[in-house]
């Protein structure tokens, strides 16, 4: 039985050392029969960039972009991604390169509800801000919170890892260009928050941490 392909995009720039556990952890531990990689590199090093090669060697690749370069580059390059991701499925899964996997984690019962309730758009797979608000939903046998979109925290939306439907990107846009990568964050959360699409969902499940660990003290894009 065939199911819907999942491309994880790669968002990376010269953090190898974070990028290579990145790539590891969801290689052995992300579960999904239908997974390939897009890699989305902001102007890194060559050195970088082979690493980044080698540690997905015998994996399924659709693609690759390396641009030029500067500080506000991420919402170029992950726009850049999601449009040739798009081309070859409904469903991406957007992992910048300092997200570590924890544990097993089972990505179908989130893409079969993706594809099956068209109210929700994404499901957030980093950990929970303070003040988030919401309210429990209950599909597939799992159980949601569904965040609101006046939640007091601005980062309702996130780039955080993430499972994502197109119909995500049609409703809200593409990431806005011209950007550093919070000020990219935060104005996605805002177009989100004054919009009317679909919806936002976080595994109760998982835990208010959710199952990735945020490893990164390096900024990215400086």
């Amino acid at each position: 039985m065939s199911v819907e392909p999942i491309v994880i995009i790669l968002l990376t720039y010269n953090r190898t050392e974070y990028a290579l556990r990145t790539i590891a952890a969801a290689r052995a531990r992300l579960r999904y029969p239908d997974l390939s990689w897009y890699v989305a590199d902001g102007g890194s090093t060559d050195e970088h960039k082979a690493a980044i090669k080698a540690a997905l060697e015998g994996a399924p690749v659709i693609g690759a972009h390396s641009t030029e370069h500067d500080q506000t580059s991420y919402g170029r390059d992950a726009n850049i991604a999601m449009d040739v991701a798009y081309q070859h499925t409904r469903l991406v899964f957007v992992l910048e390169d300092d997200w570590e996997l924890g544990g097993e984690l089972d990505l179908r019962p989130f893409a079969d509800m993706l594809l099956n309730v068209e109210d929700e758009g994404m499901v957030r797979l980093g950990y929970l801000q303070e003040g988030m608000a919401g309210e429990t939903w209950g599909w597939g046998g799992h159980l949601y919170w569904k965040l609101k979109r006046d939640s007091p925290s601005a980062y309702v939306f996130t780039g955080h890892p993430s499972l994502r439907h197109v119909r995500f990107r049609e409703a809200y846009g593409a990431y806005p260009p011209g950007l550093r990568p919070g000020e990219t964050e935060l104005a996605m959360a805002w177009q989100f928050r004054e919009g009317a699409g679909p919806g936002i969902v976080f595994p109760v499940e998982l835990g208010s941490y959710g199952p990735f660990g945020h490893i990164g003290a390096i900024q990215s894009y400086t």
